[in-house]
């Protein structure tokens, strides 16, 4: 049984000044004579490329913020209902772990509910935890325990309140994404891709040879990950092939029907100052309309719908910067009045797309500290 009410209703990567995140791209694959008349099958030599639909979904004009609420000193993960948010913050019930300078409480994780403002426990530890990702059925959260400079992959069962681990080697700190209701996909400290289902058995998928190998999205057959060089790789889990098919791609976010994609690219050349665009495609990787461009583009995530686009926006010298949410059919973008000075962490949406978290952090008194914006829409 779930521990409370609330409970009932309800990313390591490259560092070279960049935070970077990649998601999953599908190139689906038929026959002319299979195809749906939304899809668009491209014939080129050897191989035929399906181009799934043409348009996102169409949503009633105007993105309007109805209000923000601020989380004093707890940083948001993800939700698990629409009034119950997964955080993490210190625990004082768990003994305090050493520091640089002295002692902390371990940050542990939390449900917080937003109506009673109260907080549950989901699993304590003396360690820190955090980087919580909850199941699209919302029956599992997975998360990472930290140890030092790498991270164990743990997967929560919020019906019993049981957690497994997901293997025994340590895992990428900011990696891991949920391939289906039943498995989690995630790298190994090494870049290798693994995958672990529900009950903690975990298969080694493919040894890349690449350490910079982070966040791997599984579709289909398909599992793609970004790796060295910003570049974009899909592993075939049963021809065990593995092929570059981009380049310049920082983050790479499919909508929730897998019909197009939000890329964030690198556009800037090696030795200028970094500068990125998102651009939204469709599943050939055709650019359709450029969303926004920044020395750092981040956080990005599609709406339940498929309707809006969050994303976070750092630029030096007084160019565009903050939280914005663009129209995905017009490509119009609506600001977010947050502090994004030290954002931080993707972008999540609530279940019924009503609402979405930014979380930030910074350093106080040697200590670092965590806030959490959560913006409702009208």
């Amino acid at each position: 049984m779930r521990k409370a009410s609330t409970l009932a209703q309800g990313r390591r990567y490259r560092t070279a000044g960049i935070t970077g995140l990649v998601a999953l791209l599908l190139l689906a694959g038929c026959s002319a004579r299979d195809a749906a008349p939304d899809r668009e099958v491209i014939q080129k030599e050897e191989k035929t490329i399906t181009v799934v639909g043409s348009e996102p979904v169409q949503k009633p004009a105007g993105i309007v913020v109805a209000k923000i609420d601020t989380l004093q000193g707890v940083r948001g993960m993800d939700w698990i209902g629409e009034e119950q948010l997964i955080v993490a913050k210190p625990n004082e019930q768990a003994a305090p772990i050493a520091v640089e300078g002295g002692t902390r409480y371990p940050f542990n994780l939390f449900v917080r509910d937003l109506a009673a403002g109260t907080d549950e426990i989901l699993k304590q530890a003396n360690e820190d935890q955090g980087g919580a990702i909850v199941s699209p059925d919302q029956k599992h959260v997975f998360y990472k325990q930290y140890e030092g400079e790498t991270a164990k992959g743990l997967i929560l069962n919020l019906d019993t309140g049981e957690a497994v681990p997901a293997g025994d080697t340590p895992i990428g700190i900011s990696d891991g994404e949920w391939a289906d209701n039943e498995r989690i996909v995630f790298t190994t400290e090494d870049g290798s891709l693994a995958r672990a289902d529900v009950t903690g058995k975990t298969e080694l998928l493919y040894r890349t040879g690449d350490f910079a190998a982070a966040n791997p999205r599984q579709r289909g057959d398909i599992v793609y990950y970004v790796g060295r060089n910003y570049s974009l790789n899909a592993y075939n889990t049963q021809t065990k092939k593995n092929e570059r098919i981009a380049s310049d791609v920082i983050w790479f976010i499919p909508s929730p029907d897998g019909k197009h994609f939000a890329v964030v690219k690198r556009v800037s050349k090696d030795g200028q100052p970094l500068q990125m665009e998102l651009v939204l495609t469709d599943t050939a990787l055709k650019a359709k309309k450029t969303i926004a461009k920044g020395n750092q583009i981040f956080g990005a995530s599609w709406s339940p719908d498929g309707a809006r686009i969050g994303y976070t926006v750092t630029s030096e010298g007084g160019g565009t910067q903050g939280v914005f949410v663009a129209d995905a059919v017009s490509g119009g973008a609506t600001p977010v009045s947050v502090d994004v000075q030290y954002a931080s962490d993707p972008l999540r949406w609530s279940p019924s797309g009503g609402k979405l978290i930014t979380g930030t952090s910074e350093m106080k008194d040697n200590r670092m500290t965590f806030k959490t914006f959560v913006t409702t829409f009208k």
